[in-house]
């Protein structure tokens, strides 16, 4: 029987009765401690990335004795957590580290890393704790470790379960999924557009679409972003703030702007609006064709050096475009490399696009949209103006009511 619970997937059973696995431990009892996982993996949201959140839990006889999770990018993992939080104290009258725990389950949203990075392996650290048996919600994405922590855990004898609460689990870390699978950051698209589908008026004068409810949703969204970028477009037009308000001192999001030409409108005021550093992305082809860029180039890197180099970044690239050129032939791939840039050179696990529509059009069109959140007024009609982006085929669906708003979503299935 054990040898069998060893080699057991969550999702299948078999021809056993539920109450037999484990001495009477339920499915739902496994989803409960499973949600805990979840809950506690959740309080790394904007802190960890490109690492993953990830919860633990670790039962003996129904009882927890500890919990963990992932809470800065570079910190302890969530399983190495919970166990310094035993050697601690934790709260709990244990012996400490001699205790044996060879009766006890580990519950983790993620499967236990077999590798080394910032931190030794958590399924080495699971065998020196001689941990029983350990319930994983969903196995690694990357192809190149996904299993081998189980794997280990399985040859020294240690009885797992996988699978509970998979789609679940996944869903809490989508942006690391893409990032393993498709090797470039993740793209989180959000807009608010009226009734009749524009996302404002097409003149200098500002609209005003979403609610106050939209607003706080809206700033717990930004919370969890690497970076928000928007097109130069943007900039010039709204002087967008770009941040996280409402949280106290939370690390700011970078702010990137998307200006092939340089002709955004930079100032110290602007620049100060967040507590983010500014990266201004543009087109260094242009130096060779446009006379007046240097120049614009020399100003820029003048007003770099007087706020601080680490403040406002100018980023010369050395592709044509950055996926919104007017030759057809350069976006889509402008658009990919540009966010392996970002995942790769500078560990950007997660970036929110949050416009205009030209800029938004050409990540759709480069089919490197993740996530989307529309946030629609169905009692706002303008007759005319600067479109929505089309979504294409996707099939969106209404996830709920920010007050007077309607918030539709759209999520890549990488499962």
């Amino acid at each position: 029987m054990d040898e069998l619970m060893g080699e057991m997937d969550f999702s299948d059973f078999r021809d056993l009765a539920e109450d037999s696995l484990w001495g009477g431990i339920s499915k739902e009892a496994h989803r409960g401690y499973m949600s805990r996982c979840l809950a506690l993996a959740k309080r790394g949201w904007g802190k960890v990335s490109p690492n993953p959140m990830v919860g633990a839990v670790l039962v003996r006889d129904g009882v927890v004795l500890a919990e963990g999770w992932h809470d800065v990018f570079g910190g302890a993992h969530a399983e190495r957590m919970l166990f310094e939080g035993l050697e601690m104290g934790g709260g709990l009258e244990l012996s400490g580290v001699n205790e044996d725990f060879s009766d006890c389950i580990l519950y983790v949203s993620l499967e236990p890393c077999a590798h080394f990075g910032k931190t030794p392996p958590c399924a080495n650290l699971i065998l020196e704790k001689g941990v029983g048996r350990v319930v994983v919600g969903v196995l690694d994405p990357n192809p190149k470790v996904s299993g081998r922590g189980v794997e280990i855990l399985r040859a020294a004898g240690v009885e797992i379960l996988v699978g509970v609460m998979e789609d679940e689990c996944r869903g809490l870390n989508r942006a690391f999924w893409v990032n393993q699978r498709l090797g470039r950051a993740a793209v989180v698209a959000k807009w608010a557009e009226t009734a009749d589908g524009f996302m404002g008026s097409g003149t200098s004068d500002r609209v005003k679409i979403s609610g106050a409810v939209v607003g706080d949703w809206v700033m717990e969204l930004r919370r969890g972003m690497d970076a928000i970028l928007v097109g130069v477009d943007t900039w010039n037009l709204d002087q967008p703030k770009l941040d996280v308000r409402g949280y106290g001192d939370v690390d700011q999001p970078i702010r990137i702007v998307l200006d092939r030409r340089l002709r955004g409108e930079y100032s110290a005021e602007s620049v100060h609006r967040s507590e983010g550093p500014l990266w201004v992305i543009y087109d260094l082809n242009v130096l060779e064709s446009d006379g007046a860029m240097g120049e614009r180039e020399l100003q820029f890197q003048t007003l770099s050096e007087t706020l601080g180099s680490e403040k406002l970044v100018g980023w010369g690239l050395d592709f044509a475009e950055v996926g919104l050129a007017q030759e057809e032939d350069n976006r889509d791939n402008g658009i990919e490399k540009l966010l392996q840039w970002f995942y790769e050179a500078h560990g950007l696990g997660v970036i929110l696009v949050e416009g205009g529509a030209k800029v938004l059009a050409a990540f759709f069109d480069a089919d490197c949209v993740d996530e989307v959140h529309m946030l629609r007024n169905a009692a706002m009609v303008l007759g005319g103006g600067v479109k929505s982006p089309g979504v294409g085929n996707l099939e969106m669906r209404k996830e709920d009511d920010l007050g007077l708003d309607e918030h539709w979503v759209w999520v890549r299935d990488l499962g």
